[in-house]
């Protein structure tokens, strides 16, 4: 029985994505071990099949030092598991996660990408230079052994990677039961209700969406905008809770908190926005607002969000850092309601075909029979 191990970076992210990844190495009969911080979602992994190695929360702190004892652990960890291959999510896992594997002479390994942050979406000298420096450990890193997973194929273009490469695949970000996430029925409009789910960082577009829709309001549109999320006290780029409540204060802006319940929130909401700033993987709302047949409103700067959207077929795609075209956007689906209701029908059947959780367990599972034993069937 071969052992995988995945390494993530934090356990509630793991258990919130990849759960579905354990159970189908768990149909192939592996043996699976999963590290990554420990916040307390262990015993969630464990049910699904895993066992459990808890890593420092601070374990992936940004200092050179840090990085350094990262890959100490990291490599200690690998030489008592011992496993046949090493899967790693995330940017932090995969830069010391693989310098670890090479020193623990483990050649097989994937790494899977799901979003590069500041190396997509750094801008100036900065950027390039963090750009530069992820190529070159991007190079370093391909040896025969290793594969490349992406949510997004434009992420392989910014780290100098040809999109032909056999050592390259694309997935459908963490994929999506289309069995949970039915279509819902649309609400009674006008007006048009836009949903923004995510963490309230700057960096995700809950400014751009408030200024859009205020545009979009002067320009009579008659549109309504909740935003559903918390801002993160711990980062620096969250949106203050006082910017949040001066949003909230405005014609047609309200604040939500988080909820799980996606159903109701598409049983009140039309479409969702979404005009990220660069540098996220595919998310998961994404995937799950498309599934419940809501299009989707994205900036071409999005990610894995803009690459999964067909322009003026699932929703629209435009350039989210002028809230003018923006605002376009949501003119059009404030005018054409029977256009939205469209493009969702459309945006369900595009997660049907490649999206789904099913699908992406069984890319995977082809990708370990590849690489472990290419003579068995996945």
């Amino acid at each position: 029985m071969a052992r995988l191990l995945f390494i993530g970076t934090q356990d509630w992210l793991f258990a919130r994505h990849h759960l579905p990844l354990v159970r189908a190495a768990r149909e192939r009969d592996h043996d699976v071990v999963v590290a990554a911080a420990d916040h307390g979602q262990g015993a969630r992994i464990a049910a699904a099949g895993a066992r459990f190695v808890p890593l420092d929360p601070g374990l992936w702190r940004n200092h050179p030092v840090a990085f350094v004892r990262c890959v100490g652990i990291l490599r200690r960890i690998m030489l008592e598991q011992a496993p046949a291959l090493v899967q790693l999510h995330g940017v932090r896992a995969a830069l010391a996660g693989s310098a670890a594997a090479r020193l623990a002479a483990i050649p097989r390994r994937i790494v899977s990408v799901n979003g590069l942050g500041i190396v997509s979406a750094g801008t100036g000298l900065p950027g390039d230079g963090v750009r530069a420096l992820a190529r070159m450990l991007t190079g370093a890193a391909m040896t025969g052994g290793t594969r490349l997973v992406f949510d997004n194929p434009a992420d392989a273009a910014v780290l100098g990677l040809d999109p032909a490469n056999p050592a390259l695949r694309i997935t459908g970000g963490a994929g999506v039961d289309p069995l949970i996430h039915m279509p819902e029925p649309m609400p009674w409009s006008p007006p048009l209700k836009l949903a923004f789910i995510s963490p309230l960082l700057w960096a995700h577009g809950p400014g751009l969406a408030v200024d859009a829709v205020a545009k979009a309001r002067a320009a009579g549109a008659d549109v309504m905008l909740s935003l559903i999320g918390a801002p993160w006290p711990a980062s620096r780029k969250a949106v203050p809770e006082s910017t949040l409540e001066g949003w909230s204060s405005q014609p047609g802006i309200g604040w939500f908190a988080p909820t799980t319940d996606m159903a109701q929130v598409w049983r009140q909401h039309h479409a969702l926005i979404l005009p990220s700033g660069g540098g996220d993987g595919l998310p998961a709302i994404a995937l799950q607002a498309a599934a419940s047949a809501r299009p989707l409103i994205v900036s071409s700067s999005a990610g894995g969000s803009a690459g999964f959207v067909r322009d003026g077929v699932d929703g629209r795609v435009v350039d989210g850092s002028d809230p003018e075209a923006l605002a376009q956007a949501i003119i059009q689906f404030a005018r054409a309601p029977a256009l939205v209701e469209r493009m969702g029908r459309s945006a369900r059947e595009h997660v049907l075909n490649g999206y789904t959780e099913r699908q992406v367990m069984d890319a995977f599972k082809r990708l370990w029979a590849e690489m472990l034993d290419p003579d068995r069937p996945a």
